[in-house]
């Protein structure tokens, strides 16, 4: 990069001065809005995982699950907090079949679970264990988290797409749906693991478990 910028900087100086001004200008502002939706991407990706790990800290006396984005957001806030106690880190996924079914109660709640739609446009996602199709018929919607600040550069996204939404229509709706992963923004989704399911879902995995079981 420092030599592109090097020789940016050279050519710019073999300009005139107003066509420099010009030049300069368009790069700049090419830079703001490539630098506002680099922004844009990393903030859509992670705004769902700042609100999961804030009620992760609210309901710390009962596990959270979550995708990874979720679960490294979840640490960090309590490392900013200076606190070493993970006992209200989210949890992955695949960790649900573990959940305490210990307590009498079958009401209670043993886990909350969090389905973050974002996590689509992170290639790493697909990497992650998903939920057995056996502890997701246990999800209870509890409903969305509250999602934070954008940032500025949803202002800048914004405009670009006034701008592309004045080309011929089929040149804006292609060019819209390109902008559409920075700028549609879904809500995490909350459920609720209740002792009486996660326990008949252990009960059904241990049995399948056994030599000379059937699946």
């Amino acid at each position: 990069m420092v030599p592109l910028a090097l020789l940016t900087g050279w050519f710019l100086a073999q300009q005139r001065r107003g066509v420099a001004l010009v030049l300069g200008g368009a790069m700049v502002a090419c830079g703001v809005v490539l630098s506002a939706m680099e922004q844009q991407v990393a903030r859509v990706v992670t705004v769902n995982g700042r609100a999961a790990a804030e009620f992760a800290e609210a309901h710390a006396g009962v596990p959270v699950f979550g995708p990874l984005t979720a679960q490294r957001q979840s640490m960090e806030e309590r490392l900013l907090r200076g606190s070493l106690d993970t006992s209200s880190d989210i949890r992955p996924w695949a960790d649900l079949s573990s959940a305490s079914t210990r307590e009498t109660s079958a009401a209670d709640v043993v886990a909350y679970v969090i389905h973050d739609p974002q996590m689509r446009i992170w290639p790493d996602a697909r990497k992650e264990a998903s939920i057995s199709e056996t502890l997701r018929r246990c999800l209870v919607p509890l409903g969305p988290l509250e999602q934070g600040d954008l940032g500025l550069g949803r202002s800048v996204v914004a405009a670009l797409r006034d701008i592309l939404s004045v080309l011929p229509a089929p040149f804006a709706a292609a060019t819209l749906r390109a902008t559409d992963s920075v700028w549609q923004v879904l809500p995490a989704q909350v459920y609720m693991v209740t002792r009486e399911c996660a326990r008949e879902a252990q009960n059904k995995a241990e049995s399948r478990s056994r030599p000379g079981s059937r699946a």
